[in-house]
């Protein structure tokens, strides 16, 4: 039986008060930010003002909410318990600043458990933190799966403690499918993986009887799975796009230096197998189980987009933080780890300088939110670039949706996918209703990738006036010789300004 080591038996960077400072640490960047930088998180905030509004909110005209089982909830139940303190733009503040702490301590409570003496790649492992999911703004699976990282150490602390852990984890089991089910996923797969790894040859029947008698806690996610509902969806594969969700396991700001260092971490992976260091046995089925998850996980299930890329980063992570290096030299060993807290401080400072450039760019693009009359119709229209050229997102996407919370407005920049999402749009322009129909892209970008792109010049013809008070351009500008009587600039900055609507005159 595998047991956890004691703390002394632990390196210095995995005793506990390293391991508390670096997931203290670890929140650094949303200091500097009021608003989250993560290109989804302004659309939850915004959903988030629909879903607290009061019963005479003008938002009501514009926009359903309604409570249902799903498989997506953590930041909406959070968000719903914690209003009565805080704000909604407080509320994902706190969800998202948590994300980073709870990765890092339970990734680093892992290590300390399995690979105590060996993990000197455990600073390429925290690269991972930042990863792309979450840059995205993927918050519940984001929030859920490092969860599911915290259970997956209390999971291995409690193994001689079997009554206890049982007891506790009937309710963190289903608790974790609720928030994401693709987060929960992972805490059943890694515990599944870790008790195969225990007993060596889980494929004979006897040993997987066993296996899956110690996963009895698990018994109770059939009921978020039999009550979570949805209206389907699309679900679709894409294999040789997984070559590119791997090499962008972590875009934030340059693609030279992000992709330099995928590679970088893959080459320690290998370079460690080469030079004798494996990973631990009670570690090796949950980081192939998660490899192997990435690799037949589709693109979208029910809906759901880039569902194969999250699991990557996780997948990386825990080989990383799980290889055991203490067969290699000492000079290597040293080698990777100075290599990697080098690399590991380059990363975690240009993301934290990213942050504050995206806090002054938001407050300068947020202006106009003064201009806009409480419970208006805004139709909102930001740029979508392509190529290498979109390595580096401004992350505009959804950031009208605060109008939604700051000025009771609709906008056109939500999603709402009824498989989904407890957000339902009933005001409903043809054709710029909800996401994506806030995007514009330049005229080269069009027709690229099988993807639907329409530029700026296609779309201001089309633009549904009779139905909203202002058009927004968040850094996008009409097209020369572009000329709308109707449309009366009243707040500019830079390439943004934000035009009230002037009604059709009527003959």
């Amino acid at each position: 039986m595998h047991k956890s080591p004691l703390p002394q038996q632990a390196a210095p960077m995995l005793r506990w008060r390293w391991v508390v400072a670096l997931a203290a640490l670890s929140v650094l960047p949303f200091l500097f930010v009021s608003v989250p930088p993560l290109t989804d998180a302004p659309g939850h905030i915004g959903r988030f003002a629909a879903q607290l509004a009061a019963p005479d909110s003008p938002l009501h005209r514009y926009f359903d909410f309604v409570w249902r089982p799903t498989l997506n909830l953590a930041a909406d139940l959070i968000v719903q318990v914690l209003h009565p303190l805080l704000g909604p733009a407080e509320a994902m503040w706190l969800v998202c600043a948590a994300v980073p702490v709870l990765t890092v301590l339970g990734l680093l409570v892992v290590a300390r458990q399995l690979n105590p003496q060996g993990s000197a790649a455990l600073p390429w492992a925290l690269i991972f933190v930042y990863n792309s999911p979450f840059l995205w703004g993927f918050v519940n699976y984001s929030f859920t799966a490092a969860l599911a990282l915290c259970g997956f150490a209390l999971w291995i602390a409690l193994e001689c403690r079997p009554t206890l852990r049982g007891a506790l984890f009937l309710p963190i089991a289903p608790a974790l499918f609720l928030g994401h089910g693709e987060g929960g996923a992972l805490l059943l797969l890694w515990a599944a993986g870790y008790e195969a790894g225990r007993v060596g040859s889980w494929w004979r029947l006897r040993a997987a009887i066993g296996v899956a008698g110690r996963l009895w806690p698990f018994v109770t996610i059939v009921l978020p799975l039999a009550v979570a509902r949805g209206d389907g969806g699309t679900t679709a594969w894409d294999f040789p796009g997984k070559l590119d969700e791997l090499t962008a396991l972590v875009r934030d700001q340059s693609a030279a230096l992000d992709i330099a260092t995928v590679a970088a971490a893959l080459a320690v992976l290998l370079l460690g197998r080469l030079s004798g260091a494996r990973i631990v046995r009670a570690g090796l089925w949950p980081v192939l189980g998660t490899a192997a998850l990435f690799l037949a996980a589709p693109l979208q299930l029910s809906g759901t987009n880039n569902v194969d890329m999250r699991l990557a980063p996780y997948a990386m992570m825990l080989a990383l933080a799980l290889q055991d290096w203490r067969p290699v030299a000492m000079w290597r060993r040293r080698l990777v780890l100075l290599g990697g807290a080098a690399l590991l401080a380059v990363r975690f400072g240009v993301t934290s300088a990213s942050f504050l450039g995206y806090q002054r760019s938001y407050a300068r693009e947020l202006a106009a939110l003064d201009h806009i009359a409480p419970g208006s119709r805004v139709l909102n229209l930001v740029p979508n670039d392509c190529g290498l050229r979109a390595w580096r997102q401004p992350r505009l996407t959804h950031l009208a949706a605060l109008a939604t919370a700051e000025r009771q407005a609709w906008t056109n920049a939500h999603w709402s996918v009824a498989s989904i999402h407890l957000l339902q749009v009933r005001y409903a322009p043809p054709g710029f209703a909800t996401d994506p129909s806030q995007l514009v892209s330049p005229p080269d970008c069009v027709g690229r990738g099988g993807e639907t792109r329409q530029t700026i010049a296609d779309v201001v013809p089309r633009l549904p006036l009779d139905a909203a008070d202002y058009v927004w351009l968040i850094d996008v500008q009409l097209p020369r010789g572009a000329a709308e009587p109707r449309l009366v600039p009243i707040w500019r900055s830079a390439r943004s300004a934000l035009y009230a609507v002037r009604p059709r005159v009527r003959t």
